[in-house]
This record gives structure tokens, sequence and C-alpha cells, in this order.
């Protein structure tokens, strides 16, 4: 019968001279939260092995018991976890001292087979040493233990926290600095510091003010949005497999009805479909275990925030410090989830097998979404690069592609510039002087032109940038494109055209003047901003007004985009900003940029493409307020 979770805990915190991972005498143990003690060179060893499979990990499991241990520091430096696990001292000093004399007694070179073990001051003693060490003051209250019953003395936590400078009690939470501290650090270190409180002051306060219990409901939210991610993930894998069964399914049916000579074809098709569905299935369990550690990681500091009434101040204070450090890094983490799907053309191929030289690879579409989003409100916006060559004039559109590729609408050299890893890799000559440039999948681009007061939108190819078509003009000009699963939208100055994908007018919306901009977010609904009367309008596919925004330091909003959240993004020109609002158009935050004339979104990212008159195309990247790229 398998030993109950109490009798594995006793079991654990009995001291074992010999470490489960090597079988050898401890070298420096260190013992986890679950109590088993391990080699510093065993556990890091084992701590490295376990993070190469997972994306930032934020924790691992005890080799024994399996019991998930939380990072003991900052995210992202597993290599540096073991010097920060506590080391089992009461282990270390048991396999240091191999004889059973009395270390007092030997003190002042003399021998005496010791009795007792003291637990406080690690010790052996004998007899005599034992009385006076109960009379002694300082150390009466030292627990004793038969020197037979040593190895089965109990690991204890302590219950004090130290201060890292002087190895003393600390007292005091320096808040300007976030850090425990002694006396003496806080008439020393953080004199000048504006607030250093009382810790058990900060103990109460966190309780009292709700605190502990806020950081608990954002974890446990956050732990809901992890859940969700892995049941998504659960039941990708599973489409995976059934989607991967039928087109396997379809191609055995029709290798059977084709002659001996076409086997080696269709084995080849099964090969690759399999190397296919290994290969994501194998990225689907790494994120699924990367999903995991984040849960088991809220779970656990769940549990540590809501049973807070026998825990110590100091644990307290340094257990929400700990916590609320890593709950901002690991939310703060962009971590993303695959989205697959796989598609095969084999059974149409089979079926002209006469005429087909070969069977084309498996095509899998893997999208990274990330999980949750970043509070924009506390967000800062990171420089990537600048694109070269891209400051010679007006950039007033662009686009990214599917493979993160980057393609500039150059206004004033009639050109198409293409990007690839941020450098200039080709150009597109244009007849018209170009506004902006959309991709549409598979391989479209979509590029509006004006020239002698019409508009034009043409269709490309990105890769041979050969013309297909025209795809619809205007006796006015176009301006901004966007782009839904049903309509593509142009923005003309005074109206917004609607079209659809075949380029045929479904719709003219009236808007202000000026209207150089338009997006459209997953709600269908339709953005767009006035040069003329500085305004954000959100409307629906009819053109009603839903929402509108409008700011003093608001001019000239010349260009603008939706990410993947629904949240707004303007460029506002004459202010020197970009104006962050939520899908209902209000104001999020405000980040300075010099004149920004165009700002694109790549999918499912918080990556985008900032263009400024005559200054140059430049990257930016949106991290939450303190995390570096």
């Amino acid at each position: 019968m398998a030993s109950s979770k109490a009798e594995t805990l006793v079991f654990a915190k009995e001291i074992k001279n010999v470490c489960p991972i090597c079988f050898e005498s401890f070298k420096t143990p260190r013992y986890l939260p679950c109590f088993h003690t391990f080699c510093h060179n065993c556990l890091s060893s084992y701590i490295l092995s376990t993070y190469k499979s997972k994306e930032n990990p934020v924790g691992f499991p005890c080799p024994l018991c399996r019991q998930f241990v939380p990072a003991p520091s900052s995210l992202g430096e597993p290599e540096k976890w073991t010097e920060l696990i506590p080391i089992n001292t009461i282990t270390q000093t048991m396999c240091e001292k191999k004889d059973q004399f009395c270390d007092a007694c030997r003190r002042a070179d003399e021998e005496e087979v010791a009795t007792d073990w003291c637990k406080s001051c690690l010790d052996s003693l004998c007899r005599t040493c034992v009385k006076f060490h109960k009379r002694n003051a300082a150390s009466q209250n030292h627990e004793l233990i038969p020197v037979s019953e040593k190895e089965t003395v109990p690991i204890a936590f302590e219950s004090r926290v130290l201060c890292i400078d002087h190895n003393a009690p600390a007292k005091y939470l320096c808040v300007d600095h976030e850090e425990l501290c002694c006396a003496e650090c806080g008439f020393t270190k953080h004199r000048k510091c504006n607030q250093v409180d009382e810790i058990e002051k900060t103990a109460e306060n966190l309780i009292q003010s709700g605190t502990l219990k806020n950081l608990a409901q954002e974890i446990v939210k956050h732990n809901d949005v992890l859940i969700q991610a892995k049941a998504e993930g659960e039941t990708t894998m599973k489409h995976i497999d059934e989607t991967s069964d039928k087109i396997a399914q379809e191609s055995t049916d029709l290798r059977d009805k084709l002659v001996r000579h076409i086997n080696d074809l269709v084995e080849a098709h099964l090969n690759d479909l399999a190397k296919k569905v290994k290969g994501i299935k194998a990225k689907l369990a790494t994120f699924e275990d990367t999903v995991t550690d984040r849960q088991l990681l809220m779970t656990q500091y769940s549990q540590i925030l809501t049973c807070v009434e026998k825990t110590p101040p100091p644990i307290l204070v340094q257990n929400y410090l700990k916590i609320q450090r890593q709950f901002k890094q690991v939310t703060g983490l962009c971590l993303y989830k695959t989205c697959v799907d796989l598609h095969s053309e084999a059974s149409k191929q089979l079926l002209k097998i006469l005429d087909t030289l070969g069977l084309e690879d498996v095509r899998v579409d893997v999208k990274s979404i990330p999980i949750g989003s970043i509070d924009l409100t506390h967000a800062d916006m990171k420089l990537i690069c600048e694109l070269p060559g891209s400051g010679g004039g007006y950039m007033f559109g662009g686009c990214f592609l599917e493979n993160g590729d980057i393609v500039l609408a150059d206004w004033n050299s009639r050109h198409c510039l293409f990007y690839s890893n941020n450098k200039l890799v080709r150009k597109l000559t244009l007849e018209g002087y170009s506004r902006d440039v959309m991709y549409r999948k598979p391989s479209e681009l979509l590029i509006s032109t004006n020239l002698n007061g019409r508009g034009h939108i043409a269709h490309y190819s990105h890769i041979n940038l050969q013309k297909f078509k025209n795809i619809t003009e205007s006796n006015e000009s176009i301006f901004q494109l966007a782009k839904s699963s049903e309509f593509i939208y142009a923005a003309c100055s005074t109206f917004i055209l609607k079209l659809d994908h075949g380029g045929n007018t479904v719709k003219q919306i009236a808007v202000d003047q000026c209207t150089y901009s338009v997006a459209v977010n997953k709600r269908q609904e339709i953005i767009s901003s006035s040069c003329s009367t500085h305004k954000v309008t959100v409307m629906n596919q009819s053109g009603v007004k839903i929402h509108s925004y409008s700011h003093e330091n608001l001019r000239h909003p010349y260009g603008l985009d939706v990410n993947f959240t629904g949240n707004i993004f303007v460029a506002g020109q004459l202010n020197n900003n970009i104006h962050v609002l939520t899908p209902t158009a209000e104001l999020l935050k405000i980040f300075e940029v010099t004149s920004p004339s165009c700002i694109k979104f790549k999918e499912n990212s918080y990556t985008c493409i900032v263009s400024a008159a005559f200054a140059g195309t430049k990257i930016y990247e949106f991290f939450p307020k303190g995390l570096e790229a």
C-alpha cells in the first residue's frame, strides 16, 4: 500500500547522509521545500536538465516526490537557482564530523565521548558539557538530542529572515528598494531612502489593506487563463491527431487504387506527414509543459497568499515580495499559444497521378498567439531597430508579411521597399504614388496608389512582384487600406470605400474630411481618424458612429491601426505622440514618438512599424514596464 502524504513528509524530513541522486556522501547538501536534500552539483545538473524543453522556466519538480518547486530567484536564470536554495546545515555538519567526541571539550584539547547533540549550535556534547549547556542563559532553551537519534532529526525551515548584508534578523522594509534590511542597514545603506517601515507594520498593512488578497486574486485570474490555454492546447493536439489520421487514411485508400510504381511517392508523403505531426506535437507538448509549470506556480502562490494566519511576518513579507516580483515577471513574459492546422492536397493529386511527378509536402500553418495581454497603461515602447533606406521621404503605409518580412510604401520614389531580417533586399517600382500596402493570404499584396487625381488598388504577388490586375479604381485618391474576412476598406478622404475581395464596391461610408486612415477590429467595427476634426471614430458596418475620441494633444491623426487585442493606436503627427485607446476609444496611454505618420502591427504581436516623414521607419515593441526585451 502506498504511504500517505504525511508519512512521506516525515520520511523526507529525516536526516540522510547519502544523496539520492549520486548515492554518495553529501557535498554541500541543499534542501527543497518538500524537505528532500541533494548535493549542490547534483541538484544544479538536475535543474539545468529540466528546463531545456521549456520556454522561460518558472520552477522545477523535486527529483524524488515531483512536488513543484518555484524558482528561488528571478525567472530566466535557472543556472543561478541552486545557489539560492538553502543549505541543510544539519546534514552538512553530520557529513563533516566523522567521530563522536564532544566538540566543547575538543576546543579545550580534551577528548570526551559525546552523549547529546545541540540542534541550535550543531555541536556534539558530553554529559558534563550538557549540564553546563542547560545552565547557561544563552543556551538554556537549545534543543538537545541524544547522539543515537541524531540521524532522525527533522529538518525545519528557518523562521527568521536575515539581512543579506549583515546576516542579522531583518526588522525593516525599504519601500524604495523593496528590500528587507536590519537595523544597521536602516541607518546606513537606506538612511536617505524616502520610506523605511517596520517589517511587522508592513506585514499588518499587507493583510489589512487587502494587498495580499488582491495579488492572490490576480494570480487566480491568470491561472484561469493558463488553464484555458492548456485546454486549448489539448484540443489542438486532438485536432492534429484527427486531421493527420484523416489525411493518412485518404492517402492510403487512394494509394491502393494506383499502380505499384507510385507506392514510393505515397510512402514519401506519409513519412513527411508523420514528420510534420511529430514536430508540431513536440512544440505543443513543450507549450503544455510551460503552461503546466505556470499553473502549478499560480496554484502554489495562491495557497501561500491565502494561508497567512500562521505565517510569521518576516516570512509573509518575504513571500509577498518574491511572489509579487515573480508574478510581474511571469505575466510580463509574452507567452504564445500555438494554433495549428494541417493541409494536404494529396487526394486531388492522387486522382491525377498520371500527370503528377510528385506530391506536395504537408503544409503546417502555425500561429503564435500571446496568452493574456500587456497592461498598456504600464508599458514601455522600446525601439528595436531602424530600417535602412527608409528616411528619404514620406512612408505613409506598410505591412508585415507572414514570415516577418516588412514592406513599406514609399510615396516619394513610387516604390515599395521590401525588408528581410531588417535589411532592404529589393524594390518594386509602381506606376503611381504609393500610399499603402497590405498583405493578403496566401501570397498577395494589395497596393494603393494615386496618379493624376485618381486612386488605384492593385493586386501583386509578393513572391515574384508580378502585377496581376487592378482591383478597383476611384475618382478620389485612395489612402490607407484595411481588410476583414469578407471585405476590403479604403480611406478616401471624405468617405471609406467598402469592397468585396473581388474589388466590387459594396458601400461608400461617409466620414469627416481628411480621413486618411482606416482599420477594422475583430468585432468588424470600422475605425478611422480625421486630420480635419482631429477625431478618432469607431463605427459599425453601416457607418453608424459608436464611439469617438479627441484630445488636446492629438493633432493631425494621420495613421492608425488595431492590434490583436482590439486596442487602437493613433499616430498624432503634429503632437509627436502615439495615443493608445481601448476598443471603445478611451485613452490608455500616450507615448512620445517624433512626428509619426504611420503605425502598423505584426499579426498577433506587440511589434509594430512606425514611420515619420523624412525621419525613417522604425520597429518598436511594447513590453511591460521594467521588462527588457
